[in-house]
């Protein structure tokens, strides 16, 4: 089986105003397979949020390795760390991140729009609209939905340009516990649907069991794998 994502060893330290090293992430190993869902459980403050962004290739590591989809980020510089977050991975973000005066489609469209592919995709986000029960909404402003159709159509960009892994921070955070619930229940279909794999971070230890399986940090630390 291939993996996806590869932690060895990588760790994330801020330099403190007093001169102190502090460690967002403590050195952690792990290894996830292509296809799996895997949950990141932790309190706030955790290293959660950290772990991610590191394997998003949006925060460079202090130290180890980290190889996302056959790749090893501590040698890509910033344009190719960007280019394989374009190409290969989906995130999406707990408050959504939709650019309120874009459409819903044009919202799920804005991956192409930036890889300047719009037209090949044009017939994907209408599928995926239809797929979240949102293609009647297309045409309408998001500030017209609610929060769980904003979530939708985020997880609709996301899986627009088929990622082979996909990262999700903390995706029902803003919703209610029923929406958030109803939300989780459809990224983990569609996203196996897909055969992406799908790396989520959440404080709910009752959303983590959407997961194949899960991972605890406690203080920037791996608690249990």
């Amino acid at each position: 089986m291939t993996t996806a994502l590869i932690f060895d060893r990588a760790s994330k330290a801020f330099q403190a105003p007093d001169g102190t090293q502090r460690w967002a992430l403590r050195p952690t190993s792990f290894t996830i397979s292509s296809g799996e869902t895997v949950a990141i459980v932790g309190r706030s403050g955790s290293g959660k949020s950290t772990l991610l962004h590191l394997a998003a290739g949006i925060e460079a590591a202090t130290g180890g390795h980290i190889d996302v989809l056959g790749q090893d980020l501590t040698r890509l510089g910033d344009r190719d760390r960007a280019r394989l977050r374009r190409d290969g991975i989906g995130i999406v973000f707990q408050f959504f991140h939709l650019v309120p005066h874009l459409s819903v489609e044009e919202n799920v469209l804005l991956p192409a729009m930036i890889a300047g592919d719009l037209r090949q995709y044009r017939p994907r986000a209408v599928e995926l609209l239809d797929r979240v029960e949102l293609g009647d909404r297309a045409k309408d402003a998001v500030d017209h939905l609610s929060g769980g159709e904003m979530q939708r159509v985020a997880i609709c960009r996301a899986l627009l340009r088929r990622p082979a892994l996909v990262l999700a921070d903390e995706p029902t955070g803003n919703l209610d516990d029923a929406t958030g619930r109803l939300v989780m229940d459809l990224m983990t279909s569609m996203v196996r649907e897909e055969g992406c794999t799908l790396v989520y971070v959440t404080h709910s230890t009752e959303l983590a069991g959407a997961a194949d399986r899960t991972l605890h940090l406690r203080s920037g630390e791996l608690a249990t794998a």
